[in-house]
């Protein structure tokens, strides 16, 4: 059952992680894959993870695996999608924010405003949702659920990590500064 504080943990990293991503947008302009994890103990990362070249479902599963290697009760998760119907030319980018534990999510999303150099140049709301239906909105569910790790699987997804760490941002959230 989730808490009063597990629900007040999940909202701060949702505002947190899209502050980031607006951040980032008016800094860089771009908007980075990316996923964080945070353990009950306040240990979290922060992945960019557009390097890696791992088909989506071998992608999604890895996640889970840094997300259970590091013990994360929540997680947020971002990036950009692609919304609309190809065939009528109505194409759009979308930022989708999800912070989510393993009962509950919040979700948001931003139209993506690009600038004549191709930079993200803003970010118009598009609504914010959230409930307990993990299972039908994706990235909502990365701890939801139960999954097996092979042996090869353990090995495999451990080393991608390891070799990452070097890039990963480790920060505690209960240590001042």
């Amino acid at each position: 059952m989730q808490t009063v504080d597990s629900k007040e943990l999940l909202r701060e990293l949702f505002e947190e992680y899209t502050e980031w991503y607006f951040s980032v947008a008016e800094e860089d302009g771009v908007l980075p894959r990316s996923i964080s994890g945070i353990s009950a103990d306040g240990k979290q990362f922060i992945y960019l993870i557009d390097g890696l070249t791992l088909p989506p479902l071998v992608r999604n599963k890895y996640l889970r695996f840094i997300l259970d290697d590091n013990h994360s009760v929540v997680y947020a998760y971002g990036g950009l999608a692609l919304r609309g119907d190809s065939d009528l030319g109505e194409i759009e980018e979308v930022l989708d924010v999800v912070a989510a534990d393993v009962e509950y999510y919040i979700m948001g999303h931003w139209k993506v405003i690009r600038g004549e150099n191709g930079k993200v140049s803003g970010l118009k709301a598009m609504g914010i949702s959230e409930g307990n239906d993990l299972e039908k909105h994706s990235s909502t569910w990365f701890l939801a659920g139960a999954i097996r790790f092979t042996d090869t699987e353990k090995l495999k997804y451990g080393g991608i990590w390891e070799e990452a760490k070097a890039e990963v941002l480790f920060h505690d959230r209960n240590s001042a500064g």
